[in-house]
């Protein structure tokens, strides 16, 4: 196919079957029919994203990484949720306002911290030792202004992400990038003195590239749970009967 010819599409996706022999959905070559029942959803995605079926081990750390952001109250993007829910807006449109809020001020930092982390590790030969990385990490420290996915304003610390990293060890999934991220926190505590631990965004930017995802799907890990999160929240606030969430005049300062 010519590079410049947009009228033709081509995939390895998926194909979808349909003869007088055959009813059937390929899944990166496998038979969704096959699929249905034999896998779970987070290997499902495993298989969609990379090609490859995961391990058990993969899919467990995976689904716990699901599982760990679905929710964290009512932030931003799930208030927008709520309010699409007061003013009759359909489910979906609500779903996908959530979605949109998350930016690179507001849920970008587990991808900008991928890249970084990615970036570093690329240039490395083999599977490198902790003596590699200590001088990666504070290279990075030196340079960032502030490292995304260290910090979180709603905790001291967040609960998510050491069981995460538990999860990572256990499995046999902690690798380069969940070491280097680490050494990262230790060389910040190092220069600060202050102790300004991994948040979920980066264990989770960490933990999807030992996986094998690519830096560029890392915001989806977060975007693909916390969805069933803002239909929750949309489906509550229909529930609770609100209508016109909005903010009071008297609380707006007009300059």
């Amino acid at each position: 196919m010519a590079a410049d010819d947009m009228t033709n599409w081509r995939t390895s996706i998926a194909e979808v079957i349909s003869s007088e022999t055959e009813e059937e959905v390929l899944i990166r070559g496998r038979k969704l029919s096959d699929l249905v029942g034999s896998v779970s959803f987070a290997e499902m995605m495993f298989l969609l994203l990379t090609g490859r079926e995961a391990t058990k081990s993969q899919a467990r750390v995976l689904d716990a990484l699901l599982v760990a952001s679905i929710e964290h109250g009512i932030a931003p993007p799930s208030m927008i949720a709520r309010c699409y829910a007061s003013y009759g807006t359909s489910i979906q449109a609500a779903m996908a306002g959530g979605i949109m809020a998350f930016g690179d001020t507001m849920g970008g930092a587990g991808e900008q911290l991928a890249k970084l982390l990615s970036e570093a590790i690329h240039g490395l030969y083999g599977e490198p030792l902790d003596d590699d990385l200590k001088p990666l990490a504070k290279e990075i420290v030196a340079r960032e202004v502030r490292v995304p996915g260290y910090g979180i304003p709603l905790h001291g610390a967040d609960p998510r992400s050491p069981k995460m990293q538990e999860i990572a060890r256990e499995e046999g999934c902690f690798g380069p990038h969940s070491r280097l991220a680490e050494l990262i926190e230790q060389e910040i505590m190092m220069k600060t003195g202050k102790t300004v631990p991994l948040n979920l965004d980066g264990v989770g930017a960490s933990v999807i590239l030992d996986l094998g995802f690519p830096w560029q799907l890392a915001r989806m890990f977060l975007i693909t749970p916390r969805s069933v999160s803002f239909a929750a929240h949309y489906y509550e606030e229909q529930q609770q009967g609100s209508r016109w969430r909005h903010l009071p005049a008297e609380d707006i300062a007009y300059e």
